[in-house]
Order: C-alpha cells, then structure tokens, then sequence
C-alpha cells in the first residue's frame, strides 16, 4: 500500500479526533525503521511531537500519490472497530459529523455520505428525544459500518 493512503487515514483520523500526534509519529517512526530509504515527509512528521494536530495534518497532506475513497473506506472501518470496543455512540457520530467534512468519495461512492447524513439525522433525532429510538439508531449504524470492516486490512503498519 501506498504512504500516502495511510497517511491520509492518520490525517482524517486526527481531523476527527480518532488519532492523536503521537499516534500519527509512531507510525511515522514504524515506517522509518521498516524502509532503507524513508521519504524526507516522514522523517519530518517523525519529528512533530511539539507540533499542533492541524500542523501534523498539513504535512500529512503532503505525500505524493493518487487517492481514491480507500482512506475513507478504511476510516470507517477504523470506526466500526472503534464503536464496537466503546459502544459510545454518541462519541462515534460527533466524530462521523466531522468526518462528513472531509470524505473524498468517488461519484460511485456517494452512497457512503448519503447514509453517513441519514444516520447523523436519525442520531440527532433519537437523541433529543424527537424521533425514533438510540438503540435502532445504534443497530443501523452497526449494520452500516460493519461494511467497512474488511478495509482496515489495507491499512498499512
């Protein structure tokens, strides 16, 4: 797998609170040890630990290579893992919320943002006690990541 679809996942993981600087530079460090020749961007983010998350972010975006929907394919599964080890649905959809900003789908993929809003509305709803229940609300969130589970596989160490 490319560097530049893992470093995508780590930066819309930080984007939306799922990683954290030092979670992003132990990987940096993994990648560095593992290659003869680690690209200099590495070797930079590597070195970041006094560094804001938005800055991180910044040279994240900097890898070369093209990007599909993988890293956001990935994400959601990384959250799927996520919400099953917390069940914290209320914590999983305000990250989902702030992962509708940054998704970069392809046309045939816009499906996943689709039922990605649907399910924030359906959240938002059952929540403030409006409409609908949490725990059907959490059951369909559960079925709609749980589509995404085999993607974390591609991500690479």
């Amino acid at each position: 797998m490319e560097i530049k679809v893992t470093a995508e996942v780590y930066r819309l993981g930080i984007l939306i609170g799922l990683y954290t600087v030092q979670d992003v530079i132990k990987w940096a460090d993994n990648v560095i040890e593992s290659l003869d020749n680690p690209p200099y961007e590495i070797i930079e983010i590597s070195l970041s630990s006094q560094e804001k998350p938005v800055d991180v972010c910044s040279k994240l975006k900097l890898f070369n290579g093209d990007l599909n929907d993988l890293p956001s394919k990935i994400l959601l599964g990384l959250l799927n893992e996520y919400y099953l080890s917390t069940n914290n649905l209320s914590e999983i959809f305000s990250m989902l919320t702030r992962l509708s900003d940054h998704l970069q789908l392809e046309e045939s993929n816009k499906w996943i943002e689709v039922e990605m809003i649907y399910l924030s509305d359906a959240f938002y709803l059952a929540d403030q006690n409006i409409y609908g229940d949490l725990k059907e609300v959490g059951n369909n969130f559960k079925n709609y990541l749980s589509q995404f589970e085999d993607y974390v596989k591609y991500l690479s160490v």
